[in-house]
């Protein structure tokens, strides 16, 4: 039963989980009698202007951060087609208008992580931006250089397991996960990524490395981290002048607005897949969490990447399967792609014809813009077509989990087509992948 998390000695673990049972079981509720409404009005989901449950689950979500915001955060990317509009509108707000802190909680932390003297000639109290596991203050060092100031929250490593396995049995209860499948594995490397991103000693890192792999990207800039002032705690690195992405494609340069400059628009679409493929086929590590305020949008037109937390590693065979899939999708037959999918352990030589065939399907819909010198992603609806192939290939397999290690590199492949989507670039996507995947 979802109850048995809350049997713990720890007192703020209890409470917590308490919390977020009565967020997800209020939700239920509301989502309940919405359901009941709709149907004796006759009014579709999508006509809502709003939803009163999903509401609710966001200032849940929200409150209570760590695993259990980025959880709803990760469903804010699935498609109108997988998720209602006014659920996924009011989810989309825990990826950039996620409450802050005060600052008379941050500062504390500030002074806690710092190992030395306060280098700040100035600090803005109120947070630029808040996410699940921290938030950032835009600072000036005494130098006078902007910085950005990152702080995470505290406690939230003693949550993250409670979190998951109270989702995970919420979702198992309500048959949004069926009961006999092993999810063990997925949840698990959840909660390990998750912890990875609680240590800002390690993004640091991370930023150190995708600044000096990405320097001789035109397009493509890494913000300066500053590492002496830099550990687990927070994370301090240059302040780069720019929109977030979301924001920038809502109110200048999504297809629909039509103010922004279309070779700005195809520029930007062509640094994300540059980006995307660079790191699956030569990089080794992948940023594995597509959230669209996780990019800048510059003055001068270049994508700022930020936020390299949930930086996965992508082990060898794993690169070289997903070239060997691609390649098959570009140039194989049925039988290639088959054969490859087998290895790869997304299909098995017991599946059936029907599973077979989904697919093939699926991949056929996702490579499609890798099979023309040009393809635009403006109204293509690649995510709305695979919807049932998907469906189809998930009932033909009993609901069976991928492979745990595809698990966050699929996410952000997913990820990057709905930006792209959202964007709506013309791209000549097919010299980009050829790039990457015939180098010998």
């Amino acid at each position: 039963m979802i109850w048995v998390n809350i049997l713990s000695t720890d007192t703020d673990a209890r409470k917590r989980a308490l919390s977020l049972l009565r967020t997800l079981g209020s939700t239920a509720v509301r989502a309940g009698s919405e359901k009941i409404k709709r149907k004796l009005t006759g009014t579709a989901a999508e006509d809502l202007l709003q939803s009163g449950a999903a509401l609710r689950l966001v200032r849940g979500l929200d409150e209570l951060k760590g695993a259990a915001m980025k959880m709803g955060q990760m469903l804010s990317l699935a498609d109108e087609t997988v998720i209602p509009k006014p659920w996924r509108d009011a989810l989309s707000r825990l990826q950039s208008d996620a409450t802050a802190r005060p600052w008379n909680e941050i500062q504390p932390l500030i002074e806690s992580a710092l190992e030395g003297s306060w280098p700040f000639a100035h600090i803005e109290e109120t947070a630029i931006h808040a996410a699940s596991i921290g938030q950032v203050h835009k600072a000036r060092l005494h130098d006078g250089t902007p910085v950005a100031v990152k702080v995470r929250y505290p406690g939230l490593e003693r949550s993250v397991r409670s979190d998951l396995e109270n989702i995970k049995r919420v979702l198992i209860v309500a048959n949004v996960l069926p009961v006999k499948a092993d999810y063990d594995d997925l949840f698990a490397r959840v909660e390990s990524l998750f912890l990875q991103e609680l240590d800002f000693a390690k993004e640091r890192d991370f930023y150190l490395f995708y600044r000096k792999k990405l320097e001789s990207f035109e397009n493509i800039i890494v913000p300066e981290v500053f590492a002496s002032l830099s550990n687990e705690k927070m994370l301090v690195t240059r302040w780069v002048d720019g929109m977030n992405l979301k924001d920038w494609m809502t109110h200048t340069g999504a297809p629909h607005v039509g103010q922004a400059d279309e070779s700005l628009r195809d520029r930007l679409g062509r640094a994300m897949l540059e980006l995307l493929f660079f790191e699956i086929f030569d990089n080794g590590f992948i940023q594995s969490d597509p959230n669209p305020a996780n990019f800048l949008v510059t003055p001068d037109g270049k994508l700022c990447v930020l936020d390299f937390g949930a930086t996965e590693e992508l082990s060898l065979s794993l690169r070289e399967n997903y070239k060997a899939l691609c390649l098959a999708c570009m140039f194989g037959s049925k039988k290639d792609v088959i054969a490859v999918a087998e290895k790869m352990q997304l299909l098995f030589t017991t599946d059936s014809e029907e599973a077979r065939d989904a697919f093939v399907q699926m991949m056929a819909i996702t490579c499609e813009p890798f099979v023309h010198n040009y393809f635009s992603w403006k109204e293509c609806h690649l995510t709305r077509r695979l919807k049932d192939k998907i469906l189809s290939f998930a009932k033909s397999t009993l609901l069976r989990p991928p492979p745990a290690e595809l698990m966050f590199l699929n996410r952000r492949i997913v990820g990057t087509q709905m930006l792209l989507e959202n964007l709506g670039p013309t791209v000549r996507a097919r010299e980009v992948i050829l790039k990457r995947v015939q180098k010998t």
